[in-house]
């Protein structure tokens, strides 16, 4: 990348020695990547017009000085604008025909689920908790707002909707396991909390509008880190090569 030709070899390790050469590489490669992406000029404008309106801009007067508040020139704003419907585009002109498998392939991991969730330090008080729910002598979510040692207490107890890709890896194998609706026996997460739980939705993942962007998106992600990976290891080596020379 062009872009990068100007760093010169201490340069290129003082950005890495800092931790600052990969994420540079990944922002010059993703604005290289999208700069190729074609939008018609009449979105183009559109988007813009969108994009300013967020921040409350919505004649050119005010466009010129948030403009110079804000330190960025025509271009940089035309790539804020479209920064999203580009990848977007791309992704779609690139990864659709790999959207299918990869959803197939993580399907499992994207199921939705909503679940009422009490944690506790002491297994006999769980186990208590437990025993109150299954006779129906209490609610789950007072005792959730009584007694849970997480954030759920303050929603009494409900957590999610969430995908079982961002729970505990335990709990995600119970919550497959269970029924909506019957309260769960205590089980131990980790080392510190015993926790009781309920199932009260569930929803298998679905190749939607959404998910497929969503799809898209990952793959683009993991060729682009594939491609940074790429680009950092040659930087370094010919960096070192020559200073070692």
């Amino acid at each position: 990348m062009k872009s990068l030709d100007t760093l010169n070899n201490e340069t290129i390790h003082l950005l890495h020695n800092n931790k600052l050469l990969l994420p540079l590489i990944k922002s010059e490669f993703i604005k290289n990547v999208l700069e190729k992406v074609n939008i018609e000029k009449e979105e183009e404008e559109k988007l813009i017009k969108i994009f300013l309106e967020k921040y409350g801009v919505k004649d050119i007067d005010s466009k010129d000085q948030w403009m110079t508040d804000n330190k960025i020139n025509s271009e940089t704003l035309k790539n804020l604008a479209l920064a999203d419907v580009k990848l977007k585009k791309y992704c779609d002109d690139n990864f659709k025909h790999k959207v299918n498998a990869r959803f197939l392939e993580r399907k499992n991991q994207l199921d939705v689920f909503v679940y009422s969730l009490i944690r506790v330090d002491d297994m006999n008080k769980a186990m208590e908790i437990y025993l109150q729910l299954s006779e129906k002598e209490a609610d789950i979510g007072d005792l959730a707002a009584k007694y849970s040692k997480g954030p759920e207490r303050n929603r009494r107890g409900i957590v999610g909707p969430i995908t079982i890709e961002a729970t505990h890896p335990i709990l995600a194998k119970e919550l497959r396991a269970s029924q909506v609706g019957v309260v769960h026996p205590p089980i131990k997460l980790e080392e510190k909390f015993n926790i009781v739980f309920r199932v009260e939705y569930s929803e298998p993942a679905q190749l939607d509008q959404m998910m497929q962007e969503k799809m898209a998106i990952e793959i683009f992600d993991e060729w682009v880190q594939t491609n940074v990976q790429e680009i950092n290891e040659k930087l370094l080596n010919s960096s070192t090569n020559k200073i070692t020379n």
